[in-house]
């Protein structure tokens, strides 16, 4: 797995763009009702990304057959290659985000 690339789209969709999405519609709407629809749509938003497609990389099935003590050498050819982040881990980390700073926001102001 590329951490390097999971830090940066959890970094960018978490903390800047849901973050900037719940700041600048608070400071325009002033809502606490506002808030609380953001905390549902986060709330969407994660449950459609964790809901996924059923389909297992075959690289994930080898990473759980080696911890189990079942080593192979087959490979999925598409572990190897570099590629940009999925879109349902996108709206996964910006899910996240939405959720969190609905819910502090609705703390500190609704």
């Amino acid at each position: 797995m590329n951490w390097n690339l999971v830090g940066r789209c959890g970094v960018r969709y978490t903390l800047v763009y849901a973050g900037l999405t719940v700041a600048l519609t608070y400071i325009i709407t002033q809502s606490g009702m506002v808030l609380l629809c953001l905390f549902g749509l986060g709330l969407v938003a994660l449950l459609f990304a964790l809901g996924g497609t059923g389909t297992v990389r075959m690289g994930t099935a080898m990473t759980n057959a080696d911890s189990m003590g079942i080593s192979s050498t087959i490979v999925d050819p598409a572990d190897t290659q570099t590629k940009a982040m999925d879109g349902d881990i996108k709206v996964l980390f910006y899910g996240i985000g939405v959720l969190g700073f609905a819910a502090v926001a609705l703390v500190l102001f609704g």
